[in-house]
């Protein structure tokens, strides 16, 4: 079953290489990373970083549940799309069974990547530990983890940007006897050195990018059941809030948002509206994105529903027909060296009241700020199975690589790399 759902792959694949082509983004074949994993089948949360003229790639290796052992592992990927470690490389090999390490996060400065990631090795809650690999050698430089932030009680979901000298890790943590949530946000020098921790303010799911001059932190909000926000604000080179916290998309369900830096214009955040109910209360589904300028003001107006397609929406999905289709869940961006990249999920909608996720595509645009070039969507990853949670890196030149979990069965996935390259 598993080698015929992937002949069907590889011929639907080859589909959606030409759509893209078409379209002004070319995309390249689908590779599994580690076809032969230890995880025994199981991968998931891939991460992707460009760097020293290559990418690296970072996923969770293994089961991640109750009792699981999963480690965080990494590959190099060059511009052409080659794996370049066959076997994988362990970032961070624990001596004992130890809990699980999941969602990795990376970015790419002075020579090194910083991988980091939630660590539960001390079985009793997160911490956030990070290590640096060696893009010329694949080697990692720590033989044990840098300690970002391995206090007292959870501190979990980070995430990492660099300046290219350094790195600013964001996570959520919680501190005392509270029971929400905190952001906070620390410095990491390219030689391993962990600066002290600011609080930031972003909780929960926070995230970071870098646009040429600062950072720009962000972070979900959620109000009811259907409704949230995305938050954010400038941070300096310490993590430290310049200015006060700004919604850049409001209206969404669980928030689930990307962002990336545009030298010297700013920021694009993207983001999902709301899922499917058989009452019709949640509103269109949507992917829309968001400008925010250099001083951390939101530029987009979001004013009511979309009559056709208004500029910020990029994907309203197909509500009507036979193959009706919903955007929703998780995103990426990247800068290509013109414009922002995005790719999103798109689902098939199934059921009697067509409400019930039944297959996830990945989609992608170019995006200037917040108009689409390509306003139906490209479809890059489109198979019979489920594709999906997206992570992308690009060269700054044009060339991208698109990282992504492919379910193999109910049980199993992989991770799957393609490169991209725009044009305009």
């Amino acid at each position: 079953m598993r080698r015929l759902l992937f002949a069907v792959i590889v011929l639907v694949t080859a589909g959606a290489s030409r759509a893209a082509d078409d379209a002004g983004i070319r995309a390249g074949d689908a590779v599994v990373v580690l076809p032969e994993g230890p995880g025994r089948g199981i991968q998931g949360t891939p991460a992707v970083a460009f760097g020293g003229g290559q990418y690296l790639v970072a996923w969770r290796e293994g089961w991640h549940g109750k009792g699981g052992s999963a480690r965080v592992y990494a590959a190099r990927v060059s511009a052409e799309g080659k794996v370049l470690d066959a076997k994988g490389i362990e970032v961070a090999p624990v001596a004992t069974p130890g809990g699980p390490q999941e969602r990795p996060r990376v970015a790419f400065a002075g020579g090194v990547f910083l991988v980091v990631w939630q660590d539960l090795r001390n079985g009793k809650d997160y911490d956030v530990l990070a290590a640096r690999v060696d893009a010329a050698s694949g080697k990692v430089l720590d033989r044990e983890p840098l300690r970002v932030a391995a206090g007292p009680r959870t501190q979990a979901l980070p995430d990492v940007a660099s300046h290219g000298n350094g790195f600013l890790v964001v996570w959520q943590g919680l501190a005392g006897e509270e029971a929400d949530y905190r952001g906070y946000a620390a410095p990491v020098s390219a030689d391993g050195v962990v600066g002290p921790a600011v609080e930031t303010g972003l909780a929960p799911q926070p995230r970071v990018a870098w646009n040429g001059e600062r950072f720009l932190g962000a972070a979900a909000q959620a109000h009811g059941t259907f409704t949230g926000n995305v938050r954010v604000v400038p941070l300096d080179t310490a993590g430290k809030p310049q200015g006060k916290e700004a919604v850049a998309l409001g209206g969404t369900k669980a928030a689930v948002f990307s962002v990336t830096g545009v030298p010297g214009r700013g920021w694009v955040v993207v983001s999902h509206r709301s899922p499917p109910d058989p009452w019709g209360w949640g509103g269109p589904g949507a992917m829309r994105a968001a400008r925010v300028n250099g001083e951390g003001k939101v530029e987009t107006s979001e004013k009511g529903y979309p009559q056709g397609r208004l500029a910020n929406w990029l994907d309203v999905g197909v509500t009507k027909g036979d193959a009706p289709t919903w955007p929703w869940g998780e995103s990426a961006v990247a800068f290509d060296g013109a414009h922002a990249v995005v790719v999103w999920q798109r689902h098939h909608l199934a059921g009697e009241k067509r409400t019930n996720f039944e297959n996830c595509d990945l989609i992608a645009a170019r995006v200037d700020g917040t108009t689409s070039f390509d306003a139906a969507g490209v479809p890059v990853a489109a198979t019979p199975a489920e594709e999906r949670r997206p992570a992308l890196a690009s060269d700054g030149a044009g060339g991208l690589l698109l990282a992504y979990e492919r379910e193999v069965d109910e049980d199993h996935a992989a991770v799957v790399v393609r490169t991209l390259r725009t044009s305009y």
